[in-house]
C-alpha cells in the first residue's frame, strides 16, 4: 500500500482536503458543520494551528493553516478521529468514515497563500452549489469580505495585509480577486487539485532532498509524482547507459540485446515514476508491452546472474 509523503518543518503552510469514505456524505446538516467547526477552534489552540481559510463540502472538507510547531499528522488525525466518533454516534453510523489519508499539499509563499485561499472558497460555485462565494455559510469567504469574522481563531489579516493600506480596501480587494480566479480556465483549477508541492522550482529541489522519504520512495505515491513531473526520458536514459556501459541506443533495440529495453522500462517506471502510458509513448509501444516487459524483467533478474547485475547496477529493485 503507499505510504504518504508528510513534509513537516516549522511553519509550514498547507492546503489539506479530506474526503468521507466512498465518497459518502461527512456532513448531513448544519448541526454537523457546526461541530465540525468547534472542533477547528478547538484544534487551533490545542495544536497551535494558524488556520487562514476553510470550506466545509457536502463529502469533504478543505483547510489552509500553518503548523507553527511542524504537528501537522497529530493535528488531522486529532481532528478527524473525533469528528468521526461524534457524528458516528450522533447519526447511528459504523464502519471507516474517512477516505483513506487526508491530502496535504506543502504551499511556498503568500501570493500562493492567496490562491489558494480563493480556490477553497470558490469551491461551492464551481461545483454549482450557489453563484456567488457570498451565498455559501460554510466556508471563511463572508469573513474576509466582512468587517468582523465570525471566529476568532481564524488568521484572515495573514491573507489580507497583502491587498492594501486599510481593512476595508483589503476586503474589496480580496473579493474583486476571488471573483476573477473563478473565471479561469479547468487547467488553473487541476493544477491545483493535482499540486504536491505549490511554490517555485527552487523550493520544490530544496524540499524534495532535505525531506526524501525513507524507504522505497517509489512506494510513496506523492514523492513519485513530484519525480515525475520533473523526468527527462533522454537524460535518465543517458545515465543509465553509462552506468551499465552500452550504447543509448540499446535501449530501443529489438534485437539480441533486447532486454536492456525491458530494463528502460522498469527504470523509467519504478525509479523515475512515470506512468506507463507515458513511457509507452515515448518509446512506441502499447501499454501491454511496457506492462508485460517489467514483468519479464523480474523475472529475467531471479534465474539470470547477468541480468541481476545488470540490474544492481541501475540500482533499480525489482
Amino acid at each position: 500500500m503507499a505510504r504518504p509523503w508528510r513534509v513537516q518543518f516549522e511553519n509550514a503552510v498547507y492546503h489539506i482536503a479530506s474526503r468521507g469514505n466512498g465518497r459518502q456524505n461527512i456532513f448531513l446538516n448544519d448541526h454537523d458543520r457546526q461541530d465540525f467547526l468547534d472542533l477547528l477552534g478547538r484544534a487551533s489552540e490545542r495544536f497551535n494551528l494558524e488556520i487562514f481559510s476553510f470550506c466545509l463540502m457536502s463529502n469533504h472538507y478543505h483547510l489552509l493553516l500553518r503548523t507553527p510547531d511542524a504537528n501537522l499528522s497529530p493535528t488531522i488525525q486529532w481532528l478527524n478521529t473525533t469528528y468521526a466518533v461524534r457524528f458516528k454516534t450522533r447519526h447511528h453510523r459504523s464502519g471507516h468514515f474517512f477516505q483513506g489519508r487526508f491530502k496535504s499539499v506543502l504551499v511556498e509563499d503568500e501570493p500562493h497563500w492567496q490562491h489558494l485561499s480563493f480556490y477553497l472558497h470558490l469551491n461551492p460555485v464551481r461545483a454549482g452549489m450557489v453563484e456567488n462565494p457570498r451565498q455559501y455559510e460554510w466556508s471563511s469567504y463572508l469573513d474576509y469580505i466582512r468587517s468582523r469574522s465570525r471566529f476568532t481563531w481564524l488568521c484572515r489579516e495573514t491573507i489580507l495585509s497583502g491587498l492594501g493600506m486599510n481593512q476595508p480596501t483589503q476586503r474589496r480587494n480580496y473579493r474583486r480577486k476571488c471573483l476573477e480566479v473563478a473565471k479561469k480556465p479547468r487547467k488553473f483549477w487541476k493544477d491545483v487539485r493535482d499540486a504536491v508541492i505549490i511554490g517555485s522550482t527552487e523550493f520544490i529541489e530544496r524540499i524534495k532532498k532535505q525531506f526524501s522519504p525513507a524507504g522505497r520512495e517509489v512506494e510513496v505515491t506523492e514523492y513519485r509524482k513530484l519525480a515525475r513531473a520533473k523526468v527527462n526520458q533522454d537524460q535518465e536514459l543517458e545515465k543509465l547507459a553509462r552506468t551499465l556501459k552500452i550504447e543509448v541506443s540499446q535501449f530501443r533495440s529489438r534485437a539480441g540485446n533486447f532486454p536492456f529495453r525491458l530494463l528502460a522500462y522498469h527504470h523509467l517506471v519504478e525509479k523515475c515514476g512515470m506512468k506507463q502510458t507515458e513511457v509507452a509513448d515515448y518509446f512506441r509501444v502499447s501499454i501491454h508491452a511496457v506492462s508485460k516487459g517489467i514483468n519479464r524483467l523480474k523475472a529475467l533478474a531471479i534465474k539470470n546472474k547477468t541480468m541481476q547485475k545488470f540490474v544492481e547496477m541501475s540500482n533499480v529493485q525489482v
